[in-house]
């Protein structure tokens, strides 16, 4: 039976759960953050402060010399959608999103206190916690607003299991539903398959709460510059980096042994899944022995582990669909980001850039695996309360799946820099 008669008329044409697996927040340091600083550390908060603005205009003042200066600013650097939750909401309404993800670092120049620029990489390890706790608690309170519309991450001092233990149930309580998770390419972490990690494991699985690694996490300052430096870091800690956890969670048996808990990879290029996860099984083939797993690690992978899409390109959807992998992918807007798929734009009765990009990505799709990619697949992959997110689609309005399926008879023009459309090449090995 094809995917297409598998849903009644009514169900094409109801609203569908739209879910983002990857969005950003910027809250302002002086406006937003500082008044969850703890007072010991106010005077270090405001000297840190003072250090950003300078390197922030020292940045523009280069800036202004390049040959780009010209050009006008992009519409999404200045959202007050960065970090006013009504705002963020609106624009969600006007996207048809029923519920996203939030990072940190959403493009607007706010960086956490003591915390490396652009990249979250934490160097002084005391200050980072004091950074992850100040940032925790006013994500609590912007996803307080309308709770089922935001996945707050919590950012964890994951160098320090104990505290990151004790910090997860903490941001647990005042209402996030997921963590941020570094992959195992940190300095001066504990690898992930030593057993020291296993009560961070049950914590994370008891409390419902989702390992999510941002690609951009697993960057490395030293290969921003020269020749192509930022292909080569993008494919990278995109690419291999990011992506060991996958392994490294499978292969070591930390599914076997807490099968509720999930693993998301954001921003996942194509191409790699299908081969990953036989490849795990040849290496389990030959030394199986060695990792005392019940099963083949592709099986964990399988269930426990999905693929943040944001730039997901017809191609990779339509292999995820053939091979029937469209459970385990995971659409993201990348709001409010320059490359993603929201664009404010003047006319108020155009079609939204994001439904043309998902149009152009999953028209050649059947219904039933793109409501997968689009929302039920984020459902299962956050533990989200799928009868509240639906009367929320319902409410705003979201596209329908007739909508979503149906490709555009052309695409505009959008601002350089960005992937809307076909991000990604499109190609897939044979």
């Amino acid at each position: 039976m094809s995917a297409s008669q598998e849903l009644s008329e009514a169900e094409l044409d109801r609203p569908t759960v739209i879910v983002s697996g990857d969005s950003h927040v910027g809250p302002r340091l002086v406006e937003d953050l500082r008044q969850y600083c703890p007072q010991d550390w106010l005077e270090e908060f405001d000297n840190d402060v003072s250090k950003q603005k300078y390197l922030a205009e020292k940045a523009a003042l280069l800036a202004a010399e390049s040959p780009e200066a010209e050009k006008d600013p992009h519409p999404n650097l200045d959202l007050p959608g960065h970090y006013d939750p009504a705002a963020n909401i609106a624009d969600m309404d006007g996207e048809g999103i029923a519920t996203q993800v939030l990072f940190h670092f959403s493009q607007n120049g706010e960086d956490m206190p003591w915390v490396g620029h652009g990249l979250g990489m934490v160097f002084d390890y005391e200050r980072g916690a004091v950074a992850y706790e100040i940032y925790n608690r006013w994500l609590a309170d912007f996803c307080s607003v309308e709770p089922a519309r935001h996945i707050g991450l919590a950012y964890l001092p994951t160098w320090d299991i104990d505290a990151s233990i004790a910090e997860m149930r903490r941001c647990s309580e005042a209402g996030l539903k997921a963590i941020n998770f570094p992959p195992p390419s940190r300095p001066n972490h504990i690898a992930y398959n030593d057993p020291r990690w296993e009560p961070f494991w049950a914590a994370a699985s008891e409390l419902n709460m989702s390992l999510v690694t941002h690609a951009s996490g697993a960057a490395f300052f030293d290969y921003l510059g020269g020749p192509s430096g930022t292909a080569i870091m993008i494919f990278e800690s995109g690419g291999y980096l990011a992506r060991r956890s996958v392994w490294w969670l499978s292969m070591s048996g930390v599914f076997e042994r807490h099968p509720g808990l999930r693993l998301v990879i954001t921003e996942q290029f194509e191409g790699w899944w299908r081969n990953t996860l036989h490849e795990m099984d040849v290496v389990g083939g030959r030394f199986g022995p060695d990792m005392h797993l019940k099963k083949p690690p592709s099986e964990y992978a399988a269930s426990n582990v999905f693929i943040g899409a944001s730039f997901l390109s017809p191609g990779m959807a339509r292999d995820a669909e053939a091979h029937g992998y469209d459970s385990n992918v995971v659409w993201g807007s990348d709001y409010p980001h320059v490359e993603g798929t929201f664009l404010h734009l003047d006319d108020v009765d155009a079609e939204p850039i994001t439904h043309l990009s998902l149009r152009n990505t999953f028209g050649g799709v059947g219904p039933a695996a793109a409501r997968n990619m689009v929302g039920e697949t984020g459902i299962r992959a956050f533990g989200l309360d799928a009868d509240e997110l639906r009367s929320v689609a319902d409410r705003i309005d979201a596209p329908s799946l007739r909508t979503l399926t149906t490709p555009p008879d052309a695409l505009p023009d959008i601002p350089e820099g960005s992937m809307a459309f076909s991000g990604q090449v499109g190609f897939l090995p044979s």
